[in-house]
């Protein structure tokens, strides 16, 4: 093994635990030398330093070297842990659960921490931190009574370097990356970079990380799959008919942003100054592009579009009728159309701590933090539909020819727009302002494709694209043929849905102080003692909205159904889509014409959207690959998402305007203060020791919601009815202790014991009721089909009682084993229920009751398990001059879990994300230059969500892949290669109707994506 200098050791030492520290020091002491203290054996040496040295029950990621974590990102590192188990965005690693659960606090430097990805949310987010900024993640599965807060199943910890950490003088490091995806093959990179000085009184460093990704996968399967459309209509037997399938290809692009700095300044009489911050920018466009085949959206259609061929019964009745898992479907497409969508987030956030601590190396010491964080994330999303249909009438169609009177009678346009198209009137009626009728989509096709959807294999396998077809392209025709086509393509809507911001704020002031018995413990057994108090305001203000723009304003001519002018800033519209038509009670835009049968005068109204081709506004592009998700799809032309990189901006251009209208049911602001004091001891007895506290947290909550009024014409956007606020208070005592017994110098017991609470994510509190509705046909109206309430403030907040036991044994400095039990009994917790409810239908008559989908209380929860790790340098164990360079960091965990919401078949679900069965094996070799890292990940299946009906998706267990290679080219420079997801994971999502009973919904496919880098410092 290569010697290094005592100084160098310091440095790639810096950071770690007190115990590591200190042997550094004593290192210095006693002029040690060899210090093995690189690479991915220093990042499990300061790991197992940490476990052994905490009192509570801790696991922590340390880096390699300055900018180096040992995965990817830092949500990718933290699923090697026992016990953590992660969600996926686009293939990075996003979400965290610890025991699996969500309920998980994140912190910063010790203080709670304020990411664009979870300013309302309880579950970590961590997809705006780059892992180049962080020095350590530390993660508390039990409660630290020091600690800030403590979330109900973990706490995660993320360490950023201080300049007194660093060691004196000028010190330099950086890197670049050039990345690369199997699917995407865009020229990604990311750069980083931190420089420090110090002296003995002053301080500062300062970290930036800078990068762009694209990041590929392809999807396949069910859309919407929600309300009543899982009954199967009239049928005999239940069975799942959603409204549509989809196949498309996704590219996320994330630029990423990081700047940490900070200071530190000596102040002499033992007190330190310290100030930081910490910056993180993350713009994101969420490009898909591919094919929709769907039902319209049609209210009448569950059940009646798609037909099960081949099904079986799964033993599983709802209200008398045998639930069906179907393999295959028959599928009368009312509308297959090319689809583009583009959900462009920008988020930032700024964290800034500013802290006096007090150290004179007596039995007191003290620190005094404020903090002050704020953040802002817009979402925004803008898309298209290439249509295909020529909107003709057929018996059974989904047509806009309507009057059963006269076909002829379609869409119909005020002169200006008409003229443009003098070969396409489909009748010689002229408005009272010059208005035609004029065919929207002459080439497109004109009766239902028959299609064939086969989802028995492992994955969708369409047919019937190559069935002869009627339609403008003339006779033996295929709808593939339409799709090849061009010029078979108008749009079928523009739209700018779902889109929100969130705005939060976080101030946090805290004193701590700390008295340590130097000569003899008190009473004979307490060593120290901690007490502090905390004082915490975080507010989020939520908007979701939709962009409405005004259609038909100053049209000479157009008039309202009573003959009024219509409104200067015309009719305003949700969907600029090609079926809405300005005849509803809001606001009316149309002309009069004679009916040419009756010879009555009529209000003809304007259809919304003009006819308009795919390229008329926007990039085409041709898709034709969907990955390994499906087969049997031919390629479609779309419109480039990349043109709704600004939606709003398209919508401007194109509309004239972009009118934000809220969305009530999810919109809202909430307060969350709280005050807390704690007072907790270190005991010493023997072998035993340990801590004990004692947590009071008063919590004060204040909620503004909106009460949801009628639907707006022309969209499923709800008026704004006023405001409801509630205000409450509540107060938790929350004792914890941990003790640990040293059976022997190398081998430990230890057990936990905490009451915990954490507050809900705050739209579980903020968010009000929102209405769903659909096409009828029949009715030629919107209709209720459902509705949902995000939010109820008189919620409990998550309560739990944790319990933990474990063994660990220690060997030489890198390796140890370990075995835990636990146990958390759930006392309070917010799970999904439905009830019904009746609503009025667009025309105001209320016509029949609905399931309505709520938070709702839940109770006697439970998760326990076990998990069994280790963590192995062979150094430890032989000295051998290659077997020694070797090592694996290896756990399994098990963790069983039930609440009480029940499936269909009647059986109690599990919380959901949670897999019952986790297993990580990390093998490396590591000798003076190479170092070689291979990481394998399985999660054993997992419940996603619950259907109305109580159906439950599951994610099917997943497997993952991620290789290392690095060489040091010099002391000071190391090149090395990643590869990620190299085995290309599939996730594949199952709907469950009893055991032994599922049915393929939908799949992802992740690509592989591999990096070229070097790193250097000075």
């Amino acid at each position: 093994m290569r010697k290094l200098t005592t100084k160098l050791a310091a440095v790639l030492l810096a950071g770690a635990s007190p115990l590591a520290i200190s042997t550094i020091a004593h290192a210095q002491d006693s002029e040690v030398e060899e210090l093995i203290v690189t690479g991915i054996r220093a990042s499990q040496m300061k790991s197992v330093d940490v476990k052994r040295t905490e009192t509570a029950l801790v696991d922590a990621i340390s880096s390699e070297d300055i900018g180096k974590l040992p995965d990817v990102t830092i949500a990718d590192a933290l699923q090697r842990v026992s016990g953590i188990q992660i969600q996926r965005n686009a293939g990075e690693g996003a979400t965290v659960n610890i025991r699996g659960l969500r309920q998980v606090i994140t912190l910063l430097n010790g203080e709670q921490y304020l990411s664009a990805g979870n300013m309302g949310e309880a579950q970590p987010n961590l997809m705006d931190v780059p892992a180049q900024l962080m020095n350590q993640v530390l993660v508390y599965k039990t409660t630290d009574p020091t600690n800030a807060l403590s979330g109900i199943s973990g706490t995660i910890d993320l360490r950023t370097r201080r300049p007194f950490q660093m060691p004196s003088g000028l010190q330099l490091s950086g890197g670049a990356e050039y990345q690369r995806g199997d699917d995407t093959k865009k020229d990604d990179w990311l750069v980083n970079a931190l420089a420090s000085w110090r002296n003995d009184r002053v301080g500062a460093l300062v970290g930036v990380a800078a990068s762009n990704a694209n990041l590929g996968n392809n999807y396949s399967g069910t859309v919407a799959l929600s309300g009543n459309n899982d009954w199967g209509g009239t049928a005999p037997n239940n069975f799942i008919s959603p409204h549509g399938f989809e196949s498309f290809a996704r590219t996320v692009e994330r630029e990423r942003l990081a700047v940490n700095g900070a200071f530190e300044f000596d102040l002499g009489e033992g007190f330190t100054l310290v100030a930081e911050g910490f910056y993180a920018k993350l713009d994101e466009y969420d490009r898909k592009v591919g094919l929709n085949i769907s039902n319209r959206w049609s209210g009448d259609a569950f059940g009646v579009w798609s037909r099960p061929t081949v099904s079986q019964n799964t033993g599983s009745t709802t209200n008398g009728r045998p639930w069906l898992a179907v393999d295959e479907y028959d599928i009368d497409a009312w509308w297959v159309n090319s689809f583009s969508v583009n959900r462009v987030t920008k988020s930032e956030t700024k964290n800034f701590n500013v802290e006096l601590n007090y150290d004179n190396d007596g039995p007191f010491t003290a620190e005094v933090r404020a903090i002050y964080a704020d953040g802002d994330r817009l979402s925004m999303n803008g898309q298209a539909q290439g249509d295909l249909s020529n909107w003709r009438y057929a018996p059974g169609r989904f047509t806009l020819f309507r009057d059963a009177t006269d076909r002829t009678r379609g869409t119909f346009y005020p002169a200006a727009i008409a003229s443009k198209f003098p070969t396409r009137y489909t009748n010689g009626i002229v408005g009272s302002a010059g208005g035609r009728f004029v065919d929207p989509n002459p080439l497109g096709y004109g009766e239902n494709p028959q299609l064939h959807y086969n989802i028995s294999g492992d994955k969708a396998v369409w047919s019937g694209f190559d069935r002869p077809i009627s339609g403008g392209l003339g006779a033996g025709k295929t709808l593939k043929d339409y799709m090849a086509n061009k010029d078979s393509y108008a749009i079928g809507a523009f739209s700018s849905e779902g889109n929100n911001e969130i705005q939060s704020e976080m101030s946090v002031f805290r004193a701590d102080g700390h008295y340590k018995f130097q000569d003899e413990p008190f009473l004979g057994f307490i060593t120290n003692i901690d007490v502090g108090a905390r004082i915490s305001d975080r507010s989020v203000e939520a908007e979701q909205f939709h962009l409405f723009s005004g259609f038909y304003g100053g049209v000479p001519g157009a008039v309202q159904a009573n003959g009024s002018p219509v409104p200067a800033g015309g009719c305003e519209a949700q969907w600029k889509a090609i079926d809405v038509v300005m005849d509803q009670s809001q606001c009316q835009a149309g002309e009069f014409i004679i009916d040419p049968l009756t010879g009555v005068r009529k209000f003809q109204p304007y259809t919304v959207n003009a006819p308009t081709r795919l390229d008329t506004y926007n990039n085409v592009i041709w898709v034709d690959d969907y990955g390994g998700v499906t087969a049997g799809l031919p390629g479609v032309w779309a419109v480039d998402p990349r043109d709704f990189d600004n939606p709003a901006e398209f919508h401007k251009k194109v509309f004239g305007g972009a009118i934000r209208v809220t969305v009530p049911g999810e919109s809202y602001d909430v307060d969350l203060r709280e005050q807390s004091a704690y007072a907790a001891t270190n005991f010493a007895i023997g072998r035993l020791s340990g801590d004990m506290g004692l947590k009071m947290i008063r919590t004060e909550l204040l909620v503004r919601q909106n009460i949801t009024g009628e639907t707006r014409n022309y969209g499923d956007t709800n008026a704004d009815a006023g405001d409801t606020v509630t205000r409450r208070k509540y107060t938790d005592l929350l004792p914890s202790i941990n003790a640990q017994y040293a059976v022997t110098d190398a081998l430990k017991a230890r057990f936990s014991y905490s009451k915990t609470m954490q507050p809900l994510d705050l739209l579980n509190y903020g968010g009000a009721l929102k209405i769903n509705t659909a096409d009828d046909p029949g009715l030629g109206i919107r209709i209720v089909t459902s509705a949902e309430a995000k939010g109820n403030p008189n919620l409990d907040p998550w309560r739990s009682d944790n319990f933990d036991a474990a063994l660990e044994y220690y060997v030489g400095q890198a390796s140890m084993f370990s075995i835990s039990a636990f146990l958390l009994k759930i006392d309070s917790f917010v799970t999904n229920g439905t009830t019904t409810g009746s609503f009025p239908d667009q025309d105001g008559v209320i016509r029949r009751p609905v399931n309505v989908t709520l938070p709702i209380q839940g109770d006697g929860g439970e998760v326990k398990g076990l998990e069994v790790g280790a963590k192995v340098a062979m150094s430890d164990f032989i000295s051998s001059p290659i077997l020694e360079n070797f090592g694996f960091d290896t756990n399994y965990t098990y963790s069983p879990s039930e609440e009480s919401r029940l499936g269909v078949d009647g059986e109690k679900l599990p919380f959901a994300q949670n897999s019952k069965n986790q297993f990580n094996l990390i093998g490396w070799y590591q000798d003076d230059k190479l170092q070689v890292r291979v990481a394998y990940n399985f999660r054993s299946a997992r419940l996603q969500e619950v259907m109305s009906n109580n159906i439950p998706i599951y994610q099917d267990s997943t497997q993952y892949v991620d290789v290392n290679v690095s060489y040091a080219v010099r002391d000071n420079v190391t090149v090395y290669l990643n590869g990620s997801n190299v085995t290309g994971e599939i996730e594949n999502y199952y709907a469950r109707f009893a055991k032994g009973q599922t049915q393929y919904v939908w799949q992802n496919e992740f690509e592989p994506r591999y990096t070229l880098g070097v790193r250097a410092r000075w």
